[in-house]
């Protein structure tokens, strides 16, 4: 439905007016603003103006990132054998030494196979004629068994020769019967100490077989009590961790997933622990910074748990590959904990700090002038206000009283903090002291 006709005229005539009122107000403001200045310039006015030097002030430099917190160890709890859980030790936010015992399954049937082994073990001892394991290198030929054979041998080789004097002298002595008797007697004294030895030697063995059934009955055994890992079951040399030497890592529980009287099965999960002593910043750093970011460098690191406060640490790694999906690399950063306030899985926001630049120009923040987007600052030369446009950084005084300019400045400048209001370029000034209060700030370095 459309409006009467007078209405749209109506509206089209109110609209017009506004535009031409806002375009008119536009060029008075200007006008005004130029035949100002135009007045300044013709010395009608001269502006009191206070002047403030330009000062030269080393930077460091940083590049941000943000990232999320690790723990320094973070592991899953698993069990290690079948069993009916009967006791659990720990529960979520306790704290956990290495090896320390987290679950207990029912040992009933892990108990009746170490017996089992044991007595395996000692009936192969007791044909041995032994009370104890003999080592590997262990002469058998001490055995009873096989001692007795060699005696057996040994008295068939004296009657042998003692009957083939007899069987040799003239006449005979001795049957060719008897003789030869004698002679078969020797080689089955031989053949069964050879046979005593082959016994024997298996004998060992199979102790040593059974010795080993009996370790891994009582690994199982063991095994039925789940426990926190602990730095004396790694065989391989450990990285370092940024802790101090000797000292060991200390866990939290951060999830239960089992439950007394369950029945588990091997490998299943039972608790989740972390070591957040020191504690791992993982972020992403755009690829323009790859060759500024090295390892070592400090990190200053904040979250928003604790507003103010910076947890500072170092770069520990760095991914050496650029990631061509996004074009960022990662690096890892560590950071002390003692006091366990940074939590694992925060969100976190950091500076790395690459490296200090000196003299770098600052300005006085109250010389500063912000017109139409662009920034500019007044000096004095020759009695009148001359306008320099300027470009300010990111780096700031201590006190926050003077801004890196990156541009338009050389740092031999000094500039108006004080009339910049009534100033445009050419206008008469007038120098004015400073304050003892201006007078004494005098920032010597950037944060």
């Amino acid at each position: 439905m459309h409006p009467p006709t007078g209405k749209l005229h109506h509206i089209v005539l109110t609209t017009t007016v506004a535009a031409l009122a806002a375009v008119a107000a536009t060029m008075l403001t200007a006008c005004e603003r130029k035949g100002q200045a135009q007045t300044l310039g013709r010395g009608a006015t001269t502006v009191p103006v206070t002047l403030r030097a330009v000062k030269l002030l080393p930077v460091q430099r940083s590049v941000d990132v943000v990232g999320t917190l690790f723990g320094d160890e973070e592991t899953v709890v698993s069990a290690k054998v079948p069993g009916r859980i009967i006791a659990l030790y720990k529960d979520i936010g306790d704290t956990v030494a290495p090896g320390e015992p987290l679950v207990q399954l029912k040992p009933n049937d892990y108990q009746l196979n170490v017996a089992k082994a044991q007595l395996a073990l000692e009936e192969s001892l007791a044909k041995l004629g032994l009370k104890e394991l003999p080592s590997k290198d262990f002469d058998v030929a001490k055995i009873p068994p096989v001692v007795k054979a060699r005696l057996q041998t040994e008295n068939a080789e004296a009657k042998y020769k003692r009957g083939k004097k007899l069987f040799e002298s003239q006449p005979p002595l001795m049957s060719e019967q008897d003789f030869s008797d004698m002679e078969t007697a020797v080689s089955v004294a031989k053949s069964s100490y050879d046979v005593e030895l082959l016994t024997a030697r298996t004998l060992v063995a199979q102790a040593w077989s059974f010795k080993g059934d009996l370790d891994i009955a009582n690994q199982r055994l063991n095994d039925a009590t789940t426990r926190a890992p602990s730095t004396s079951e790694a065989t391989t040399q450990p990285v370092d961790t940024g802790k101090p030497p000797g000292e060991a890592h200390t866990y939290v529980v951060t999830a239960r997933y089992v439950n007394v009287g369950e029945l588990v099965k091997e490998i299943t999960p039972c608790y989740r622990l972390v070591d957040d002593t020191p504690i791992k910043l993982r972020a992403k750093v755009p690829e323009r910074y790859v060759a500024e970011i090295k390892v070592g460098q400090k990190v200053k690191t904040n979250v928003e748990a604790y507003p103010g406060s910076d947890f500072s640490g170092a770069v520990s790694r760095i991914n050496p590959q650029i990631d061509p999906d996004n074009r960022t690399f990662s690096i890892e950063v560590l950071i002390p904990n003692n006091d366990h306030r940074l939590k694992p899985g925060s969100f976190a926001r950091a500076s790395v700090q690459t490296r200090v630049d000196s003299n770098i120009v600052f300005a006085p923040r109250e010389s500063l002038v912000t017109f139409a987007g662009v920034e500019k600052v007044f000096t004095v030369r020759e009695g009148k206000a001359v306008e320099i446009d300027v470009k300010p950084g990111d780096a700031h005084s201590p006190d926050n009283t003077y801004v890196e300019v990156t541009s338009g400045l050389k740092g031999n400048e000094e500039l108006v903090i004080r009339g910049t209001n009534k100033l445009a370029n050419g206008v008469p000034v007038i120098v004015n002291a400073p304050t003892a209060s201006q007078a004494t700030s005098n920032p010597t370095k950037d944060e």
